[in-house]
C-alpha cells in the first residue's frame, strides 16, 4: 500500500492575501468593500475549491485542521459576507468544505468543539442571515415564507452536494464525502415530513445504493419509512425502490400495510383496489427492479399459505399483478426486462397466455385463449407431479401463476356458464359436442384452481366428481321448468359433500349472472341452502358463512369487470342481474 504523503501547505502570501480581503469584507460591510468582494468573486472560488480539496485529502478533522490553521476564521468570516453567501456557487462550496470538515465520529476535545461551531456556522449560512432577513423584511415578505425559502436553499445545496458524493476522486487517499451522511442523516430526522426535504431525502437513500461508504442512521431510515406509510411524505418511485433496497424491513411493512388495508376494508371494488395498490407504488417499484418484485412475491406467497382460504388475499393479489404487468408493459422496451426474470419458477410458455391481461386479448378469441391456457396447464401439472423430488412446489407454483392471473378464472366461468346457456337452447348436435368438449376444458381449469393439490388417481376422481356435480347443476338450473324442492336439496347435499364450497359458489354465481331465466333463481336457492345445511352441520360456526360472503362479494365485483360486452342488450341483462345478486346475496347467505 502506497504511503500517505502530507500535501503541501498553503503559500503563506497567498493565505495572508485572502484573510485580509475577508477581514475588510466582513468587518466594514461599505459599499466599497461589497464592491471589491464582486470582483474577487471568481477567484475567491477557485481558492475555496484548492481549500476544499486540501480538507478532503486529510484523513480526520484534527489533521485538517492542524494543515490549516487558518481554514476556521476564514469559513467563519465568509459566511458573515452577504455578497459571498448570496453566490449560489460560492456558499455551495462553503457548505461543502463546512461538511468535510464535520467529524461523524469525533476522537478528541479539538473535533467536538470543531462540530460544535460548524452547526452553527452552518445555521448562520443558511438560516439566520441578518442581511438577508433585513431585506425579505423591507419588502413584506412574512418570515414563514422567508423560513421556508432558506430551508429551500439549504436543502438544494445539501442535496446538490450528496449527489456529487464520491466522483471527484483525486486519489485513492482522498476521503469520501459519503463517510458523511450519517450525521446529515440524523440532522434530517425532524424534517423528513417537510415537503422541502423530499430532494434531499433521494438524494441520501440513492447514495445509499450506489456508495458502499454510504452509512444511513437507523432514525432517518425509520422516519421516512413511517412518513411514507402514513401519507405523510411523497416520495417519487426511484426514490421508494431506493429506500426499500437499503431496507428491506421498511418493503415488508409496506406490504403488509397495504394487506392489512385491504383485508380490513368494506365491499370490494376492483377499480378502487387497483387504485389502492397503485398508490402504494409497490407495482412500479417492481417493475423498475426485479429484486422488489421477488421479495414482494415472497411475501404474498408466504400469506397465502397462511390464509388460503383468504378471497379477499386472492383479490389483492391479482391486483397487485395486474397492476405490475401494467407498469412494466409502460417502460420503455430497452429498459424493459423480460417475465422470465420475474417468473423464474415457471415454464415460459405458460407465462405469456396467463399473465397476458384479458383487457389486451379481443373477447371473440377469450374462448381459445383459454382453450390454450387450460392445455399448458393440464401439460404443466403432468409435469410437475413426475417430479418426486418436489411435486406438491412445482404444481403450487404453476397454480399460484394462475392465481397472479385470476382474470382469465373470471373469464372462465363465465364462458362456461354461457356455453351451457347456448347449448341449453341449440338444437344443433354438432354445436352441441363442440360446446361439451371446450366446457370441459374450461370445468378443468376450474376444478384445478379450487382442487390444487389433488395428485394422481385423487386428482382423476376429483374430477369425475366436479363432471357429475357440474352436470347436476345444469339439469336444475338450465330446465325450463322449474325443480321440486327435493331436486334442489339432494344437488345441495352433493354439492357440499363432491366439491369444495367454493367450487360450488363459483359455478352458481356464473350461473345466476349468465344463465336465463329461471336458472338465475334456481342458482340462489342453491346457495341458500348451501348455507342452511352448513349451519345444520355447526350452529355456532359462523366463520364459513361470513367466509362465504366474502368470497361472493369478490366473485361478484370480478364477475362486473371481466363480463363480456359484446352484446348490448346481453351486456346490460348481466349488468343489471349482477346489481340484483349484489343487494340479495347477503340475504341469501344470511338467513
Amino acid at each position: 500500500m502506497a504511503s500517505w504523503e502530507k500535501p503541501e501547505p498553503f503559500s503563506k502570501t497567498l493565505v495572508q492575501f485572502w484573510m485580509a480581503k475577508v477581514s475588510e469584507w466582513s468587518e466594514a460591510p461599505s459599499p466599497s468593500a461589497q464592491l471589491d468582494a464582486c470582483r474577487h468573486q471568481e477567484k475567491l472560488r477557485g481558492f475555496l475549491q484548492e481549500v476544499l480539496g486540501a480538507l478532503r485529502l486529510a484523513r480526520c478533522a484534527s489533521e485538517a485542521l492542524e494543515n490549516l490553521p487558518f481554514v476556521g476564521q476564514l469559513l467563519g468570516r465568509l459566511c458573515s459576507v452577504p455578497c459571498v453567501t448570496a453566490d449560489e456557487e460560492s456558499s455551495s462550496l462553503l457548505l461543502q468544505c463546512l461538511w468535510t470538515l464535520f467529524s461523524p465520529t469525533p476522537r478528541s476535545a479539538i473535533e467536538l468543539k470543531a462540530n460544535d461551531w460548524i452547526r452553527k456556522t452552518m445555521c448562520h449560512l443558511v438560516a439566520a442571515d441578518e442581511e438577508g432577513w433585513s431585506v425579505m423584511k423591507h419588502v413584506g415578505l412574512p418570515s414563514k415564507e422567508y423560513n421556508v425559502s432558506t430551508l429551500k436553499k439549504m436543502m438544494c445545496l445539501l442535496t446538490e452536494a450528496v449527489n456529487r458524493g464520491c466522483s471527484s476522486f483525486r486519489s485513492p487517499t482522498e476521503r469520501c464525502l459519503c463517510d458523511g451522511l450519517h450525521s446529515l442523516s440524523l440532522t434530517c430526522v425532524p424534517l423528513v415530513t417537510r415537503p422541502e426535504a423530499a430532494p434531499l431525502i433521494g438524494a441520501l437513500l440513492r447514495r445509499s445504493v450506489t456508495c458502499a461508504h454510504t452509512q444511513l442512521s437507523e432514525e432517518f431510515v425509520e422516519a421516512v419509512c413511517s412518513g411514507f406509510l402514513d401519507k405523510k411524505l411523497h416520495l417519487d418511485v426511484q426514490t421508494v425502490v431506493a429506500l426499500w433496497c437499503h431496507n428491506l424491513s421498511s418493503l415488508e411493512r409496506a406490504v403488509l400495510r397495504l394487506v392489512s388495508s385491504v383485508l380490513s376494508g368494506p365491499r370490494v371494488d376492483l377499480q378502487t383496489l387497483d387504485k389502492q395498490v397503485n398508490a402504494s407504488l409497490l407495482p412500479q417499484a417492481c417493475a423498475q427492479r426485479c429484486s422488489v418484485f421477488l421479495v414482494v412475491n415472497e411475501i404474498f406467497r408466504c400469506m397465502l399459505l397462511e390464509m388460503e382460504e383468504s378471497s379477499v388475499l386472492r383479490l389483492l393479489i391479482q391486483s397487485f399483478t395486474r397492476c405490475f404487468l401494467r407498469a412494466l408493459a409502460a417502460q420503455d422496451p430497452e429498459d424493459r426486462l423480460a417475465l422470465k426474470s420475474f417468473f423464474p419458477l415457471v415454464t415460459v410458455s405458460l407465462q405469456m397466455p396467463v399473465l397476458t391481461l384479458p383487457s389486451e386479448v379481443p373477447q371473440d378469441v377469450w374462448l381459445e385463449h383459454l382453450m390454450g391456457i387450460s392445455a399448458q396447464l393440464q401439460l404443466a401439472s403432468a409435469e410437475a407431479e413426475e417430479r418426486v423430488d418436489n411435486a406438491s412446489g412445482s404444481v403450487f407454483e404453476v397454480w399460484f401463476l394462475l392465481l397472479q392471473g385470476g382474470g382469465w378464472v373470471d373469464v372462465a366461468a363465465q364462458l362456461l356458464a354461457s356455453a351451457q346457456s347456448h347449448a341449453a337452447s341449440s338444437s344443433s348436435s354438432s354445436f352441441s359436442s363442440s360446446s361439451e368438449s371446450k366446457s370441459r376444458a374450461l370445468l378443468w381449469l376450474l376444478t384445478f384452481f379450487y382442487h390444487p393439490t389433488n395428485r394422481g388417481h385423487q386428482r382423476t376422481q376429483q374430477w369425475e366428481c366436479v363432471q357429475q356435480v357440474w352436470g347436476d347443476l345444469r339439469g336444475v338450473c338450465l330446465s325450463p321448468t322449474p325443480p321440486p324442492p327435493r331436486a334442489l336439496d339432494t344437488v345441495a347435499e352433493s354439492l357440499l359433500s363432491r366439491v369444495s364450497s367454493r367450487l360450488a359458489l363459483r359455478l352458481l354465481l356464473s350461473l345466476a349472472a349468465f344463465s336465463p331465466a329461471p336458472g338465475d333463481a334456481v342458482a340462489l336457492q342453491l346457495i341458500q341452502k348451501m348455507s342452511e345445511k352448513k349451519r345444520e352441520e355447526d350452529e355456532e360456526e359462523e366463520e364459513e358463512a361470513v367466509s362465504l360472503r366474502r368470497e361472493a362479494e369478490c366473485l361478484l365485483a370480478a364477475a362486473a369487470e371481466h363480463r363480456l360486452n359484446s352484446d348490448t342488450l346481453a351486456s346490460a341483462r348481466v349488468q343489471a342481474r349482477l346489481r340484483t345478486l349484489e343487494d340479495t346475496l347477503w340475504n341469501a347467505l344470511c338467513v
